[in-house]
């Protein structure tokens, strides 16, 4: 593929897949936390001093994207959706280069085809928490470039470079550990009783072990320069749940690809371009069987002798996707609350998927005999494609909804509101929205008076700062409301209705209680208060 093409292409891809996120309007107050990260880090505070982040920080991915654009265009609202589609679409080129490995031609275009097909013209579900939400997405490209570098299962300058990739990737989501370190480590031993050679799965193993000592020595070295703070935002949820969440997994997974409706809406789409998933969940399926039964006859039958170096190629990053596939399942099984939102953390899962299907799909065209077979296959696939690419057009096509927190900036701006507090999810995501002009902090309502954030914000928010409104959304997920507006600073003087946000103020200036020093707790050993800010929903 040459260069311009690459360049073409994932143009292309970025601008499908903001209009896809920006259409959806799902930008979130989580998205514009990490954004307001890449804000201070354009600033040129590129520790983050001061803020107590979650486990998920995305530090080193969507905060250094977000750090870089800030610093060249701004704060623009239009960033939540850019991110999104940035990262998505750098994860789509990375998916095709790897389904293209080893192959040429005809078979290297149908490889690569597959991959874009079910990540870019993706179902509305997987739409929606791929380039919607976006989480967890840059720590899935950080696996797929990983495990390119390691493909050959050698040390040398790939093995170097995996192990700083995964490293720098846990520093921004411990997510990376079921993504990548725990695979690798898997794929190693897998690869040992494929060869019956213990040293053939030596750099898989070795590059886990060095990752997580890696990992923990730069946390510990940059804890100690002052970077943010980190601690779990969500705790294990119930065996009874986590035996629930496992019987969810074919639901949701079935969702994400196709096979049926739920989770978010259809967009509209007419069943009969809907069908054209079910097809290609179909073939994903199949392909994702063929790879499993591959994998365990591999094993069963051994090879005492060095296979050849394509084939080496071939069968170690086949296995290396199957099983990051299967090991991202577990944060879902653990961590998924029983309100839905949990299904975020399968998307690993569906993009490894993608990629495998992929490789195995331009295993097979190369196959296929020349003459009608090829020409049925194609022209089935051309069908498919032309539904997906129907039914994306035809949800873009369908009215926007309109954007609450956009019409809620406008109006605190005009109306010289410029500095407020609010639920989490009405305070950061306001402050995107208006490209900085209305600053809003979030705050929590700790023993029934307004307190501040003491996850996803930072101490200098709130340090010595004066307020002069304090916003909420009906219906509130937060216990941030009237009652404890009132209870904190008195009756209010003015309420305001924006649509369905409810705007206070009051005759005198707002102040919150200094940060805790309890949320500044070391990453390592140390213990803080439970955090009565932490929102509902939040990112691990």
């Amino acid at each position: 593929m040459s260069s311009a093409a690459t360049i073409a292409g994932f143009a292309g891809l970025v601008l499908l897949l903001y209009a896809i996120s920006a259409h959806d309007r799902a930008g979130t107050s989580d998205t514009a936390t990490v954004i307001l990260e890449g804000q201070a880090m354009a600033a040129g505070h590129l520790l983050l001093h001061g803020w107590a982040l979650t486990f998920a920080s995305y530090w080193t991915s969507d905060a250094a994207f977000y750090a870089v654009a800030v610093g060249l265009g701004g704060l623009r609202p239009g960033l939540l959706y850019a991110g999104p589609a940035v990262i998505a679409a750098l994860v789509i080129v990375a998916g095709v280069f790897i389904a293209r490995e080893a192959r040429r031609g005809a078979s290297a275009l149908v490889g690569g085809a597959a991959v874009v097909a079910v990540l870019a013209f993706a179902t509305p579900a997987l739409a929606f928490y791929l380039v919607g939400r976006g989480f967890h997405v840059g720590t899935a490209l950080y696996a797929l470039v990983v495990f390119a570098t390691l493909r050959r299962g050698r040390f040398g300058w790939g093995w170097a470079l995996a192990v700083v990739l995964l490293a720098l990737g846990m520093l921004g989501d411990l997510l990376l550990v079921a993504y990548a370190v725990v695979p690798l480590f898997l794929a190693g031993l897998v690869a040992a009783l494929r060869q019956q050679r213990w040293r053939s799965g030596l750099a898989y193993v070795s590059a886990a072990a060095a990752s997580l000592c890696a990992a923990g020595l730069a946390r510990w070295l940059f804890v100690t320069l002052g970077a943010f703070t980190s601690r779990p935002a969500l705790s294990l949820v119930s065996f009874r749940q986590m035996f629930t969440n496992l019987k969810n997994v074919p639901t949701y997974g079935a969702a994400l690809i196709g096979l049926r409706n739920g989770l978010v809406s259809s967009g509209g789409v007419p069943l009969v371009l809907r069908a054209a998933h079910v097809v290609g969940a179909a073939c994903l399926l199949a392909c994702l069987l063929a790879a499993l039964a591959n994998l365990v006859m591999g094993v069963l039958r051994g090879r005492p002798r060095q296979p050849s170096a394509g084939e080496t190629e071939l069968w170690r990053l086949d296995d290396v996707l199957l099983l990051a596939m299967l090991c991202s399942v577990v944060p879902f099984v653990v961590f998924a609350g029983p309100d839905g939102e949990g299904a975020r953390y399968l998307i690993g899962s569906v993009v490894f998927a993608g990629v495998l299907t992929g490789r195995m799909v331009a295993r097979v065209w190369s196959k296929l005999p020349t003459g009608w077979p090829v020409r049925g296959v194609a022209i089935l696939g051309m069908v498919v494609s032309l539904g997906y690419a129907a039914g994306l057009g035809y949800a873009l096509a369908s009215p926007e909804p309109p954007s609450r927190v956009s019409s809620l900036a406008a109006w605190l701006e005009a109306h010289g509101l410029r500095s407020g507090i609010g639920d989490y999810w009405a305070a950061s995501v306001t402050n995107v929205e208006s490209s900085g002009a209305v600053t809003v902090r979030p705050v929590s309502a700790g023993g029934g008076e307004v307190r501040p954030m003491t996850s996803l914000s930072c101490a200098s928010w709130y340090a010595g700062q004066h307020f002069q409104f304090l916003v909420y959304e009906i219906p509130h997920v937060a216990e941030v409301d009237m009652k404890t507006a009132t209870r904190t600073y008195g009756a209010p003087k003015h309420v305001y209705v924006i649509g369905s946000y409810r705007v206070l103020v009051w005759g005198h200036r707002l102040t919150v209680a200094s940060f805790p020093r309890e949320s500044s707790a070391a990453f390592y050993g140390h213990k803080g208060l439970a955090d009565p800010g932490k929102p509902h929903g939040g990112e691990l």
